[in-house]
């Protein structure tokens, strides 16, 4: 079967960020005997289309010149649309009409259809669909801007009437979405669950050698993610600045604001490493050497990927209850949750779980 993927964002290239689990999931159609086409958004920089076995790529270009290429990649088109350049506006809707126009062209003889976010891809996906197989993945984001945007709801029952199936992350979303398009939860099949991640990878070392490997020592937590303000870095740091106690940090991932957290951690004595982007063996050595993922989202935030990064590899996790993060962790023995925004209580759950793993080293 030939599948066609519709997103406003995949991997440049490995061990790329950008919708990392759209080619997870790509990678997994492949493992069952399918051949993947995808449509995305033209990167600004000029680069070939990547090429993984099984998996096709076309960028879809939206503005010229290329440098006015602004709404997606780098911190994402969630937080590019915020700031008031008006190349980035401006590529939102140029890209919808141009992702309408490529995927009725370039996935005419895909036997189905799968699109991420429903604006613009389940969109454009919907209206290419024409009676084929269409699984739309909702997210957080999709339903934020649709109940914002005049005639959201109209939108949201489009993408219904084009799709027939529905990702959804939580049980809550699925109910905000469907209210907005003012249709019977029950009216299409629906799923429930996080993004598709890849599973652990084998290391062949102990932890404590592994540790012994990275330079880390004592108390460690894990950041993973991009370094944009609805992820919560700037708390996490002045938190771990008010323990008692030294807490290392490892801060994996990138953004635009990777300078001014890197002088934040400085002027605050923090003890943070800044890996940048890591992937394969370098991410799966940070997630089995550190002592806990630590996700201190905004109230913007969904549900990240990285929790369940975490749980497949039993690290335990310190949390906000932004978006669908608590209830993913609910009954989680090992999972700390606590408001968004409020660094106090976030520096409390890391001490208390620091002092939970000393209690369990001494009584070993």
């Amino acid at each position: 079967m030939l599948v066609g993927l519709v997103t406003t964002g995949f991997p440049r290239f490995e061990g790329d960020h950008s919708g990392a689990f759209l080619l997870t999931l790509a990678r997994a159609l492949v493992a069952q005997g399918h051949q993947v086409r995808v449509l995305g958004p033209e990167p600004r920089r000029r680069r070939p289309a990547p090429r993984w076995p099984g998996i096709e790529v076309t960028w879809v270009p939206y503005l010229r010149p290329r440098a006015l290429q602004q709404t997606f990649y780098g911190s994402g088109a969630p937080e590019n649309l915020r700031t008031t350049r008006p190349a980035s506006w401006a590529g939102a809707a140029s890209f919808t009409a141009a992702l309408r126009i490529a995927a009725r062209r370039r996935l005419e003889d895909c036997d189905a259809l799968v699109s991420s976010w429903c604006l613009p891809s389940g969109w454009a996906a919907s209206a290419a669909a024409e009676g084929r197989t269409h699984l739309c993945i909702c997210h957080a984001t999709d339903v934020r801007w649709l109940e914002r945007l005049p005639g959201g709801g109209a939108l949201a029952r489009q993408v219904a009437a084009g799709a027939t199936s529905m990702w959804f992350l939580s049980a809550a979303l699925r109910a905000r979405f469907f209210d907005l398009a003012a249709l019977p939860s029950g009216s299409m099949p629906t799923h429930l669950g996080p993004m598709p991640i890849e599973a652990p990878l084998p290391l062949g070392i102990d932890r404590e050698l592994l540790r012994c490997r990275l330079g880390i020592e004592g108390f460690t937590v894990l950041f993973l993610g991009r370094l944009v303000p609805v992820k919560g870095v700037r708390d996490l740091l002045f938190a771990i600045a008010s323990m008692p106690e030294r807490v290392s940090i490892r801060i994996a991932g990138d953004g635009p604001d990777r300078a001014a957290l890197m002088a934040l951690a400085r002027r605050l004595k923090v003890d943070a490493t800044f890996e940048g982007w890591v992937a394969s063996e370098r991410k799966e050595a940070l997630l089995r050497a550190c002592d806990a993922m630590v996700v201190p989202s905004h109230a913007g935030d969904g549900l990240p990927t990285v929790l369940f990064e975490a749980r497949a590899r039993d690290l335990p996790v310190v949390a906000t209850r932004a978006g669908a993060i608590a209830d993913t962790l609910k009954g989680s023995s090992d999972a700390f949750l606590v408001p968004p925004g409020d660094r106090a209580a976030l520096g409390r759950a890391m001490e208390a779980l620091r002092a939970q793993q000393a209690a369990k080293a001494f009584r070993a």
